[in-house]
């Protein structure tokens, strides 16, 4: 796995629109606080292009990131947001410069297309907030992790533990981001096989039945029987439709693991929500569950 170079005052950071554009200017506080951490920002051409719903047509969004990408000088990426789109022009990407000198990528959401695409280039990413979410309210804990984790290498989150976690701890490489995602990529090269690995998902807005087919696709692939630990961040706003399911994420998660013997964290702040804490991908991490707290700790 190559690890990029840690980030240190002065480096060059570009600010890309793979998926939906921004809907208000929140972006800008942002900007500010990547500046106040002492980098240089650059602007892609079309970082404030629309096209219908997409941040442009998807020529203009892959030309923004193929130039990101290539770009020697910057050393870290930031989509300004997530929403959809980053994968219709994936396989049109030519990475051989990223893979020749790696750089961070950083977001969430939208985002786990390219973090898992990154995965199977064997170049590790972060799944952390992005420009637009930076700073929300109760999101200052966030900024500090993700900071920390570009500038030193160093994840340390620890949180009081859930009552239906599962006990256990074990040292593996992280990987996984946004469960919708993670089931559109099933079959696709981009799909990060998460055997002997710890698994992190998260969703925003889909029903509780669509929650359970998306699980259950994953188990049927034999994505849940290999696992080293299983992270489950926010689920927000995934509440039951008029097809009831009749069970909480939580009942359904350990209904499709049953059978395996790995540890499992519900409620991890991690996902869409304010405290969307910064998670190194490829990269190992210890994981550690017990009855009274849930520790994630790394060292790039």
């Amino acid at each position: 796995m190559q690890i990029p170079a840690l980030l240190k005052k002065g480096d060059r950071v570009a600010i890309v629109s793979p998926a939906s554009p921004p809907s208000s200017n929140q972006w800008k506080k942002g900007i500010e606080v990547l500046e106040s951490w002492g980098l240089e920002v650059v602007f892609a051409e079309n970082f404030l292009a629309k096209h219908f719903g997409l941040a442009g047509t998807d020529e203009q969004r892959r030309a923004d990131m193929q130039q990101a990408i290539d770009d020697p000088s910057i050393k870290a990426i930031f989509p300004l947001r997530g929403g959809y789109g980053s994968s219709r022009f994936l396989d049109a990407l030519n990475f051989s410069r990223f893979v020749e000198s790696p750089k961070w990528m950083v977001g969430f959401s939208d985002i786990t297309a390219l973090l898992c695409h990154l995965d199977h280039l064997h170049i590790a990413g972060i799944h952390g907030p992005m420009p637009n979410n930076f700073c929300q309210k109760g999101g200052d804990e966030v900024l500090e992790s993700l900071q920390q984790l570009l500038f030193t290498g160093k994840t340390d989150i620890q949180i009081p533990s859930h009552e239906s976690n599962r006990a256990g701890e074990t040292t593996s490489t992280l990987v996984g981001g946004n469960l919708s995602l993670l089931a559109h990529l099933i079959g696709s090269e981009s799909f990060p096989n998460p055997e002997g690995k710890i698994l992190f998902i998260e969703e925003v807005g889909e029903r509780l039945y669509h929650i359970d087919r998306m699980l259950v696709q994953l188990k049927r692939a034999g994505y849940f029987a290999k696992l080293k630990g299983l992270i489950i961040g926010g689920f927000t706003d995934c509440d039951e439709a008029k097809l009831e399911i009749g069970k909480t994420v939580e009942e359904l998660v350990l209904e499709h693991c049953a059978g395996t013997d790995y540890p499992i964290a519900f409620d991890f702040p991690a996902g869409h929500i304010p405290n969307n804490f910064a998670l190194p991908f490829g990269t190992k991490i210890k994981f550690l569950v017990n009855n009274e707290n849930v520790q994630v700790l790394g060292q790039i």
